[in-house]
């Protein structure tokens, strides 16, 4: 059995996915598996998949009888992996030939620790350098309730996501559900269990662009649909729209029930609980406050750097 799973999921991903793949491929670390599981793409990605299959035994290749959304995909994903490791890759990013080599390092050197991730470099649509991103999310000096509440604090894009991850460990979260954010739950189910490892190089190339989930091509019904498509055969209920449900009071209930029901001792669930909503409570505080300010003020919010106009495009290549 390989010690690393690579997961990918896809759906009508052909643009960017044969450069996603060859990165994976190019990973000096010789003990992977890259696991694919596809949601009936009708573009070219199927075709895409089965040529890397039948050229690289590494590759396994899956084409769901169904499409599952991408929250289910993500999960049957998670099944499949053979590895004690698991890591997800997106179909649209870009690693350096050592982030899986250094990661499992990290892990090794810090048996509590579950979860290790290099740091970020935000790229657009045409692979040149936005710029470094700063996660801040190494938790390694901290206990269960610490962790909780410093990611319910600094949680952002969620890069973590991407890291390599004890495989057992992930397999006890909820994984990724049908609504907005819902990784920011599986992260903090996440932290509550173990320590986050960061490594120090910047070896993850996040690519931001338009058709992506914080694209502006996406309004919140097609990233809904994209989570989880319409009500299977045989049920009577549909998700409500998404103009019938609050993000954040959703995400609020998700988080807090993920903590509070799960196998760790009832001590550790309610405290660390009590500190994810103390947490969070003060980021909301906060950002409201943020938002009553530019309405006195009538200042306009910032783009985030991904929509900023580049100055002069690099030619820099992922590196070690």
């Amino acid at each position: 059995m390989p010690r690393v799973s690579i997961g990918m999921t896809t759906y009508n991903v052909e643009k960017y996915l044969p450069l996603a793949i060859e990165s994976m491929l190019a990973q000096d670390y010789p003990d992977f598996e890259i696991v694919v599981c596809d949601n009936l793409s009708t573009d070219g990605t199927w075709e895409i998949l089965e040529r890397y299959a039948a050229k690289d035994q590494r590759v396994r290749v899956y084409r769901n009888p169904e499409n599952l959304g991408e929250a289910g995909n993500f999960r049957r994903v998670v099944q499949l992996a053979r590895g004690e490791l698991f890591r997800l890759a997106a179909h649209d990013d870009l690693a350096a030939p050592t982030l899986i080599s250094r990661c499992v390092e990290a892990l090794d050197a810090h048996p509590e620790a579950i979860l290790a991730f290099p740091q970020t470099v935000l790229i657009d649509s045409d692979g040149n350098e936005i710029g470094p991103w700063d996660d801040a999310m190494d938790t390694s000096t901290l206990r269960s309730r610490g962790r909780v509440s410093w990611y319910a604090r600094k949680w952002n894009l969620c890069n973590e996501v991407f890291g390599v991850i004890r495989t057992d460990v992930l397999r006890k979260t909820r994984l990724l559900g049908p609504f907005l954010s819902s990784d920011v739950r599986m992260l903090h189910e996440l932290a509550l269990r173990g320590e986050f490892v960061q490594v120090p190089q910047r070896l993850f190339f996040r690519r931001m662009h338009a058709t992506n989930t914080f694209g502006a091509q996406r309004d919140t019904d097609e990233v809904l649909e994209w989570l989880e498509p319409g009500a299977a055969k045989g049920k009577t209920r549909k998700r409500k729209p998404a103009s019938d449900q609050s993000h954040h009071t959703r995400m609020t209930w998700e988080i807090t029930k993920a903590l509070m029901s799960n196998e760790l001792p009832v001590t550790e669930r309610a405290v660390a609980t009590g500190a994810f909503l103390t947490s969070w409570g003060t980021r909301r505080g906060r950002a409201k406050l943020g938002r009553i300010r530019r309405s006195i003020t009538r200042t306009p919010i910032a783009p985030p750097p991904w929509e900023q106009p580049q100055q002069q495009p690099t030619d820099q290549q992922p590196q070690a």
